[in-house]
């Protein structure tokens, strides 16, 4: 009697050779997904910059010019001039203002109580210095505003100090029609003061 043998298969060759196969299948998938993925490109250092791209001008700002300056004004003052450079205008004979070469010595009591208004543009009283043959006659400056009140009353205070100053530096006033106004003249004004502070009280 004859018995059929049936072959017998190597359980671990087939194993092993299933697992090759897996394995290769899987590097096979892998190898052709790698082989399909994107690829940046890497930009080159040395490429040239794109001639047609033009950057934008810069903008110039200008400041707007300020106005030149506008110098202020120079006063000009004229220098004063002093008392002793000033003169008495020269008045023709038998006008008003005129001066008789000598100075008139008259009673003081008369000089101080007669009315002797200033002519117009004529000075009140003249300041002169040396011998009377060759005196020299400088105008009397009156304080501001008080030339008037002096014509009217030559005993006021203002009027009175500007002759002792003239007095004191040697000379002599004359009033301006050629009348001296000594000190005894003086005393007859400082006399009418008196009186009048006398009623007054």
């Amino acid at each position: 009697m004859t018995c059929n043998k049936t072959p017998m298969v190597n359980t671990a060759n087939v194993g092993s050779m299933m697992r090759r196969a897996l394995f290769t299948s899987v590097v096979t998938v892998f190898l052709a997904s790698c082989a399909q993925a994107p690829v940046a490109p890497i930009p080159s250092p040395t490429a040239a910059p794109d001639s047609t791209i033009v950057a934008p001008a810069p903008k110039i700002v200008v400041a707007p010019a300020s106005p030149a300056p506008i110098p202020a004004p120079v006063a000009v003052v004229a220098p004063p001039v002093p008392v002793a450079a000033a003169t008495a205008q020269p008045v023709q004979p038998g006008l008003p203002g005129a001066l008789p070469p000598r100075p008139m010595t008259r009673d003081p009591k008369s000089v101080a109580t007669t009315a002797a208004l200033t002519p117009d543009g004529a000075t009140r009283y003249t300041c002169e210095r040396g011998a009377p043959s060759a005196a020299t006659r400088t105008a009397i400056e009156l304080p501001e505003g008080t030339a008037r009140i002096c014509s009217r009353f030559p005993a006021m205070g203002p009027c009175q100090y500007e002759r002792d100053a003239c007095r004191a530096s040697g000379g002599r006033v004359i009033r301006f029609d050629g009348v001296e106004i000594t000190k005894d003249v003086e005393l007859e004004y400082d006399r009418q003061v008196q009186r009048f502070r006398l009623n007054a009280g």
